[in-house]
């Protein structure tokens, strides 16, 4: 008789659940506590159709705050106000955020983004430092949230999240996005966060959590004592490749659309989060 043994494999500690906010920028103004600068001042002109703001409605085809009251908002950002501002022919936008003491725990970063119409000549980027100093000379961590060499119009679908899980044995971390987007295009920005472990595994676990094979072909089961509602997978890179939801004990999800390589996975239930790598073959 086969028997399907079950590979019960915790990546990296999750812990330590990450449930203890250390950073938080949703641009509600309410309870953030994660403060950034801009090195272009918010504004708002040619009645309106050239923006860099907070602002708690719809910015042309982007419907609103992906969380919360605000969210901010960018349109046409190379234009005569931020070129005379920077004395740059292109100038760049750049959100600058504080540091923020990891205490050499694990930490996750997210947030999330939208765009609409953006082009070749667009790029979205952050950068990460693990340090507590002041220049951008050089950064530890880069990753682009959109850039292409491709003619057309490119869209996010909706609020993407970007998710970033900074490794244990760092003491600060500091974050900046870089932006650049000229023309008839739309961007949006939310629900910034950077969260570190606590060294209490309490809330971590799922309850007979368990998933496999891996590596595998086509399928990863997972499977658990209590129901499992979200799974979000990610690729090496911190990209979200995609999430699905569903309120089952047992759960097969399909992964022969994804390319050959090792992937990371949030797996969660109820208050409890699981993280995973498997490998595609």
């Amino acid at each position: 008789m086969k028997r399907t043994y079950f590979t019960y494999v915790v990546l990296f500690v999750f812990g330590c659940i990450l449930h203890a906010q250390t950073a938080k920028q949703s641009f509600d103004g309410s309870d953030d506590n994660w403060s950034f600068t801009s090195n272009i001042p918010f504004y708002s002109n040619n009645n309106g159709t050239d923006i860099w703001r907070k602002q708690n409605k719809g910015n042309g085809r982007i419907s609103g705050p992906f969380k919360g009251a605000s969210f901010l908002a960018g349109r046409d950002l190379d234009n005569e106000y931020s070129e005379g501002y920077t004395g740059l022919s292109s100038p760049e936008h750049i959100l600058t955020f504080e540091t923020v003491n990891l205490n050499n725990l694990t930490a996750e970063l997210s947030f999330r983004v939208q765009y609409v119409g953006v082009d070749k000549g667009d790029y979205i980027y952050y950068q990460l430092r693990y340090d507590n100093e002041a220049d951008w000379d050089y950064a530890d961590y880069t990753f682009p949230v959109f850039q292409t060499n491709q003619n057309g119009n490119f869209n996010s679908r909706g609020w993407q999240e970007v998710y970033y899980k900074i490794p244990s044995g760092y003491k600060f971390a500091r974050m900046r996005l870089v932006i650049y987007q000229n023309g008839n295009e739309y961007l949006g920005f939310d629900d910034f966060e950077l969260k570190t472990a606590t060294l209490s595994s309490k809330y971590t676990s799922i309850e007979g959590f368990s998933f496999g094979p891996n590596p595998t072909t086509n399928k990863l089961n997972l499977s658990a004592s209590t129901p499992i509602n979200k799974i979000t997978v990610y690729d090496v890179l911190g990209k979200q490749v995609f999430t699905k939801y569903n309120h089952a004990n047992t759960w097969s999800i399909s992964v022969e659309s994804l390319h050959s390589g090792m992937y990371l996975a949030k797996i969660e239930a109820g208050s409890s989060i699981e993280t995973i790598k498997f490998f595609k073959k």
